[in-house]
C-alpha cells in the first residue's frame, strides 16, 4: 500500500511537471511567433519620398562610371537655378576628384553611393560599414563635408542594411520617380515620365554619363518650375527627427512631436494643426484661411495634418476655430511663416500647456493672442495699410471660410482678393460676429467705390464700430 501512493504521488508530479514545460514551450513558440509578426510589421524601408505640401522636390544623379557631361549637367542646373544631389562613389572620387569638388563647390550635396558598388543586399555588416566609411572618407577628403545620406548601389536593400546606415548617422535614400534613363530612351520619354509622376515631396533619379539625361534635363527643370516645384538637397527635403516611414516608403512628420510657439486655442491639437500651418504655408496661404477651402488650398494643406487633427478642426466649434486662425495670423506676422518661420519653443507640458503668455509676451490669461498689430490701429485711423510696415491682420468674419468648408465637406472657390483682409477690432477688443448660418448682418467692409478715399472709408468704419 505504502508503494502504491509514493508511485502515484511520482506520477502526478511528473505529469505536473510536463504540463508546466509543455505550457513554457507554447508560450515561448506565442512569443517567436508574435515578434516575427512584429518584425514583419516593423520591416525597415528606406526613404523613397517626403510628405510635404510646399512644392519641394530634389533632383539626384548617381555618379559611379564616368564623367562625360559633369560640366554639362553642371552648366544646365545652373541656368534653372536649381540644387541638386549627387551620389558619388569612392572609386568616382578617386578617378574624377575635381569633378566631384565641381559639383560641391557650385553648391550641389554630394551623397555616399558606397565605395565599391557591391551588391549590400545580404552583404555582411563589417564590409558594408568599412565600405561606407571608405566613400564618405574619401568624399571628406575632397569637400570638407560628411555626408548625411547614402544611396546603396541598384537600389538594393535590407533590413540589416538600413539598420546599419542609420547607425552609422545617415539617411538612406532611395527615389519615388524614375526616370530610367540607363535604358537610354530618348529625351522625349524621359521628360514626359518625370514631369507626369512628379509631386510635392519626390525625388527624382538621374545618372550621369548618359547623352540622354544631358538632353532631357533643361526641359525636365523648366516644366518642373512651370508646374511651381522648387529643387533643393535632399538632406534639405527630408526629415532628421520627429518622422516615421510608412510602408510606402513615404517620410512623414510626427505632427504629435510639434510643440507650438503659441497658445492659439484652448485644444493643444489644434494649437499643433495651427503652428504646423504656420511653419508650412507662407503668409499669404495663411491670409487666405480666412476665405473658401479653394482646390489650392486644399492641395497644400491636405498633407499636412493627420487623422488625428482633422477630427479636433472637425469637432471645433467655429468661434474657436475663429480665435485660433486670428491668433494664427498675428503669429505668423510676428514669429514668420513657412521657410521664415522661427524655431518653435516648446511647451513645458504637450496636455497641459503653460497659459501664461507661453513667452510670447504679448498674450492675455488665456495665453492667446489678442493685441492689435500696428497695422490694425492704422487701419482704424485713417491710414492706408500700403504704409504700415506690416500687413493688416486678418479676421474670419463668418463662418464660410476654410475651416467652415472643410468641416461640411464640401470645398468652395473662394473669390476672396490676393492681399490680407482688413480685421473689424478696436484696440481694445475683437468685434464677435456670428456663424454665417444666422441672418446676423456681416460686419466687414464693403468694397470702396472710385469716389471713396481711403480716409473716408476708414472714418466710416469707425462710426460703424461706434
Amino acid at each position: 500500500m505504502f508503494t502504491y501512493t509514493t508511485s502515484r504521488k511520482k506520477l502526478l508530479r511528473t505529469i505536473i511537471i510536463v504540463l508546466a514545460a509543455l505550457t513554457v514551450i507554447a508560450m515561448i513558440i506565442m512569443a517567436v511567433a508574435k515578434g516575427s509578426k512584429v518584425v514583419a510589421a516593423e520591416k525597415k524601408v528606406p526613404i523613397y519620398a517626403v510628405s510635404r505640401a510646399d512644392n519641394h522636390i530634389s533632383i539626384t544623379f548617381d555618379c559611379a562610371w564616368g564623367n562625360s557631361n559633369t560640366d554639362l549637367l553642371l552648366s544646365l542646373l545652373k541656368d534653372a537655378n536649381a540644387t541638386a544631389t549627387f551620389f558619388v562613389t569612392g572609386e568616382f572620387c578617386d578617378k574624377y576628384p575635381e569633378d566631384v569638388k565641381k559639383m560641391y563647390q557650385a553648391g550641389h550635396e554630394i551623397g555616399n553611393h558606397s565605395d565599391l558598388h557591391p551588391h549590400v543586399e545580404g552583404i555582411n555588416i563589417n564590409d558594408l560599414i568599412e565600405d561606407t566609411r571608405e566613400c564618405s572618407r574619401k568624399i571628406k577628403m575632397i569637400t570638407g563635408e560628411e555626408p548625411k545620406i547614402y544611396r546603396a548601389p541598384y537600389g538594393e536593400y535590407d533590413d540589416n542594411t538600413v539598420s546599419t546606415i542609420e547607425g552609422m548617422g545617415m539617411k538612406m535614400i532611395q527615389w519615388s520617380v524614375d526616370s530610367i534613363d540607363w535604358q537610354e530612351p530618348d529625351a522625349d520619354t524621359i521628360i514626359e515620365r518625370v514631369i507626369s509622376k512628379t509631386e510635392s515631396g519626390s525625388i527624382l533619379l538621374f545618372h550621369n554619363d548618359l547623352e540622354n539625361t544631358s538632353q532631357a534635363l533643361p526641359d525636365v527643370l523648366t516644366k518642373l518650375k512651370q508646374k511651381g516645384f522648387s529643387f533643393v538637397k535632399v538632406s534639405d527635403l527630408v526629415y532628421f527627427d520627429s518622422y516615421h516611414i510608412d510602408n510606402s516608403g513615404v517620410q512623414i512628420y510626427d505632427a504629435s512631436a510639434l510643440l507650438p510657439t503659441a497658445k492659439y486655442s484652448d485644444n493643444y491639437l489644434i494649437d499643433e494643426a495651427m503652428e504646423i500651418f504656420r511653419q508650412n504655408l507662407t503668409l499669404q496661404e495663411i491670409y487666405n484661411l480666412t476665405g473658401g477651402a479653394t482646390p489650392q488650398l486644399l492641395e497644400r494643406t491636405g498633407p499636412l495634418l493627420d487623422e488625428e487633427h482633422m477630427a479636433a478642426i472637425e469637432e471645433a466649434s467655429f468661434e474657436e476655430l475663429k480665435e485660433a486662425v486670428e491668433n494664427l495670423i498675428r503669429v505668423a506676422e510676428r514669429e514668420g511663416a513657412g521657410e521664415n518661420a522661427s524655431v518653435t519653443t516648446p511647451y513645458a507640458d504637450q496636455t497641459a500647456p503653460d497659459t501664461e503668455n507661453n513667452g510670447n509676451g504679448n498674450g492675455n490669461e488665456n495665453g492667446n493672442v489678442t493685441q492689435p498689430s500696428a497695422s490694425d490701429t492704422n487701419a482704424l485711423n485713417g491710414e492706408s495699410a500700403g504704409t504700415s510696415s506690416e500687413p493688416p491682420v486678418g479676421s474670419i468674419t463668418t463662418a464660410n471660410n476654410f475651416f467652415g468648408d472643410v468641416k461640411a465637406g464640401q470645398p468652395y472657390t473662394s473669390t476672396a482678393a490676393t492681399t490680407p483682409p482688413v480685421i473689424t477690432t478696436t484696440p481694445a477688443a475683437t468685434t464677435t460676429v456670428p456663424p454665417a448660418a444666422t441672418t446676423t448682418a456681416q460686419t466687414t467692409v464693403p468694397p470702396q467705390t472710385t469716389a471713396e478715399t481711403t480716409t473716408q472709408a476708414a472714418a466710416r468704419i469707425n462710426e460703424e464700430i461706434k
